[in-house]
């Protein structure tokens, strides 16, 4: 297992739980880039995994992108790790062959939104937030926060939130449908591990296909879609696991899934 110092990554019950732990606001810098991407390698490639959670130790997921890290930078210095960080990491999610989710508390701020609306569902505790302060902090956009942002929640509510850097509550986030669902801080954990095990229960074939599903129809135009999505049953419904999923229908009882 390769070892982590900026967080914490642990499996159990089939869900592969990567904790950030980077005190005080779990910055995101070069080095705990390096280690999220090796835990979402190790996750991936690990048969017993059957979901991904990210969250965060202390008082929130993160704080975003290292502040004063940046300020030693020179422009192609800053382009070189934010081209790392937010585009290799959301192709690196994307490739991922199981789902991902982000269980968020306190507070995601700018690179941190990316972290969590990168993966396939948001829960976050009611007293969350959510924040872009790219232009106050560093009179600049907000980058892929941008593509991100308008796709969740449309251009005019993203335009208010970029320019003047406001948070979110994970309330309205909710209500905007920038996330999976909110739950009262006492329970994030209990509801974050109920969802995932539920996810977890389903065939490991089924989750792949319909994961890989939705990333490809997500900017497809209409003509495409019904050969893609005949296309893509047609291959689950040939695995061995579309073959037990009927047969356990028929004999009233829970599949048993080999993956295959």
């Amino acid at each position: 297992m390769t070892p982590f110092s900026l967080l914490h990554y642990s499996v159990e019950d089939g869900i592969a739980d990567i904790i950030l732990d980077n005190p005080p606001a779990n910055v995101i810098n070069p080095e705990m880039t390096t280690e999220y991407f090796a835990a979402l390698d190790q996750a991936n490639a690990d048969p017993d995994v059957r979901i991904i959670i990210i969250s965060g130790k202390g008082k929130g997921l993160s704080g975003g992108v290292d502040l004063k890290l940046l300020d030693t930078y020179g422009p192609s210095d800053m382009k070189a790790f934010l081209s790392r960080f937010y585009v290799e990491m959301i192709d690196k999610v994307r490739a991922l062959s199981k789902p991902i989710m982000a269980s968020v508390h306190g507070y995601a701020m700018e690179g941190a939104c990316t972290l969590a609306f990168a993966c396939d569902m948001v829960i976050a505790s009611s007293d969350a937030k959510f924040g872009y302060p790219g232009v106050p902090n560093l009179a600049a956009p907000p980058g892929m926060h941008v593509w991100f942002l308008q796709r969740l929640i449309g251009r005019m509510k993203a335009a208010e939130l970029i320019y003047t850097g406001d948070t979110i509550s994970a309330v309205e986030a909710e209500r905007l449908g920038m996330i999976t669902r909110v739950v009262a801080p006492e329970e994030l954990t209990f509801e974050s591990r109920k969802l995932a095990k539920k996810v977890a229960s389903m065939s490991p074939v089924g989750l792949k296909a319909a994961r890989e599903l939705i990333y490809r129809m997500e900017n497809m135009d209409f003509k495409t879609v019904p050969g893609t999505a005949l296309d893509a049953v047609s291959l689950a419904f040939a695995s061995e696991d579309s073959k037990e999923a009927r047969r356990a229908f028929v004999e009233k009882r829970k599949p048993v899934w080999t993956g295959k």
